[in-house]
């Protein structure tokens, strides 16, 4: 009887894990990112929808910038970039403060490379300072934060493989980012 059951049913609901029956983003919010860095947070699911911000990453305005994409309408993964203010006393400025602001018990990690990067189990934020041309409109606002999450992800339960592949991803993606960003003097990192 339960064979016959089984035969009848979907293949997630005897047992097996569910599937992912869309394709992988070309891109990851526009940013022209390898794909296996980014592939395994996008969970199961029939269908996923992007849903731009107001700017694209990299944008010299102070608005929201990136997207996020929902898979079968559920929040999925996002990547979203934010100008603030160096050693601003209300808003998170840095990567640990920014995971912080996400209401997370877990402590932020923090992740070797060239740009400042700490990670979580739902994600990670890179940072990185870049002055501003003094003719700039929003020139007080120095330091670009890249915020990555996802949610409903294997790497969710996995915290040392969600440093290393959020870690990466974020690394990967300030360094697309930064060639955009409007840097007197270039788009740095740490060096």
């Amino acid at each position: 009887m339960v064979v016959l059951l089984c035969v009848g049913m979907t293949v997630g609901a005897c047992g097996e894990s569910p599937q992912r029956e869309y394709r992988i983003p070309e891109t990851l919010c526009g940013q022209p990112l390898p794909k296996s860095s980014y592939a395994m947070l996008f969970g199961p699911g029939h269908e996923v929808k992007r849903e731009d911000q107001l700017d694209e990453l990299g944008s010299p305005r102070a608005a929201s910038q990136g997207c996020r994409y929902f898979v079968d309408g559920k929040p999925a993964v996002s990547l979203t970039g934010d100008w603030v203010k160096p050693d601003d006393p209300v808003g998170a400025t840095t990567p640990a403060e920014a995971i912080r602001s996400h209401n997370t018990r877990e402590k932020p990690r923090k992740y070797p490379g060239r740009y400042e990067v700490a990670t979580w189990r739902g994600g990670a934020v890179a940072a990185l300072d870049c002055r501003r041309s003094s003719n700039a409109v929003d020139r007080s606002v120095t330091r670009y934060l890249l915020d990555l999450r996802a949610s409903d992800t294997p790497l969710n339960d996995n915290p040392d493989q969600a440093h290393k592949v959020f870690g990466k991803l974020a690394q990967e993606a300030m360094a697309e980012v930064a060639g955009k960003l409007p840097c007197v003097n270039g788009a740095g990192g740490r060096e």
